[in-house]
């Protein structure tokens, strides 16, 4: 009960903490139309256009049951455009990639390749050509577009397929300079938000009662009101304990928590709460042991994960190894830890117990 009240507390402030981000973004970000927008961002090139995308979109609409909904109705995007030179008119343009690939073809242009808005980077892959493009605005296959001088809005409701947006002059010319706001609205997120916080509270509770009744003490009666038989079994029982790990996990703790507690809670998040129980346990030996094997183990561990993800697809592949394995450990040893025995990992065991002997 222990255990999986811990892991329902993991899955609880996980919830709680996407449901709160969320929450503010919702008050803090979105603009008064619930728009969500990025910061201003400068597009400057020399090809004949700028390409973003293309976006696939294969969800069918037919698992509304009959709702009415639509994926307009779930997400909704905007780009807002503006040129450097007030003078100049600009394009901005949604259609399907095979309709902008015709358009486009042996046309100069450049497709942004990653976007990132925090830290901002913008990466581009050059297109060349020699064909100079027909002006976009006399062309019919575009699913929304505007045009002019000044600021230029365009929204587009999500539906299905291979869309890219298009950013050019409006009068087709070479040179692009302008700046671009890009918006998302998600008229769900409120109650997704909410949702969360409620799923995550509701878990908070559940598993603050299973952690409550797995570490309380029950009641005993005084020793001499004990059953000689069930006493002498008990004694028998605990006779069978390896001596010096029975001392270390009855003496005192820093922390003031029951030893084999604090040993488990070494382990509940990883190298990190090991770091913390380290640093707070200073007497008790039992706790130490755990707390250093658990830095050594998982430390470790992420190390590995973190070098292997560098190494394309058979890092993937002992990344997902090396996951399930360190699941596997970290119930192994949480278990081992409240059971007040010294489970030891291979040579992390070993290092951590003569650190602390």
């Amino acid at each position: 009960m222990l255990i999986f009240g811990i892991i329902v507390l993991l899955i609880s402030l996980s919830f709680l903490m996407g449901g709160g981000a969320l929450l503010s973004a919702h008050n803090i970000i979105k603009d008064s139309e619930g728009f969500y927008n990025t910061k201003t961002i400068q597009i400057e090139k020399d090809s004949y256009a700028i390409i973003v995308g293309p976006t696939d979109i294969n969800v069918d609409v037919g698992w509304d049951w009959g709702w009415g909904w639509d994926l307009g109705d779930l997400i909704t995007f905007k780009i807002e455009g503006s040129g450097y030179d007030p003078s100049t008119q600009i394009f901005l343009g949604i259609a399907r990639e095979s309709d902008i690939n015709t358009y486009l073809d042996d046309v100069e242009y450049d497709e942004i390749t990653d976007l990132n808005v925090f830290p901002f980077r913008v990466d581009y892959r050059n297109q060349p050509g020699s064909v100079v493009p027909e002006v976009p605005s006399s062309k019919t296959f575009w699913i929304v577009s505007n045009y002019g001088p000044g600021t230029q809005i365009i929204e587009w409701e999500l539906e299905p397929g291979r869309h890219s947006l298009v950013i050019m002059n409006a009068d087709g010319s070479a040179g692009i300079d302008m700046d671009v706001v890009f918006g998302v609205k998600v008229p769900l997120l409120f109650g997704i938000s909410v949702g969360l916080l409620i799923g995550g509270g509701v878990l908070l509770a559940i598993s603050i009662l299973m952690i409550y009744f797995a570490t309380r003490r029950p009641r005993i009666s005084p020793p001499e009101a004990v059953e000689a038989p069930a006493l002498r079994e008990t004694k028998r029982e605990q006779t069978e304990v390896e001596p010096e790990v029975k001392k270390e996990t009855e003496e005192k703790t820093s922390t003031g928590l029951e030893p084999n507690i604090a040993a488990l809670l070494s382990y509940v998040l990883g190298w990190v709460s090991g770091i913390i129980i380290f640093i707070l346990e200073r007497e008790n030996k039992f706790v130490r042991f755990h707390a250093l094997q658990s830095i050594l183990v998982f430390g470790t561990l992420n190390v590995a994960s973190a070098v292997l993800s560098w190494i394309p697809f058979f890092g993937v592949f002992f990344g997902v190894v090396i996951s399930i394995l360190a699941f596997i450990l970290w119930i192994v040893l949480m278990v081992k830890a409240y059971q007040g025995e010294k489970f030891k990992i291979l040579w992390a065991g070993d290092f951590a117990e003569k650190q602390v002997s």
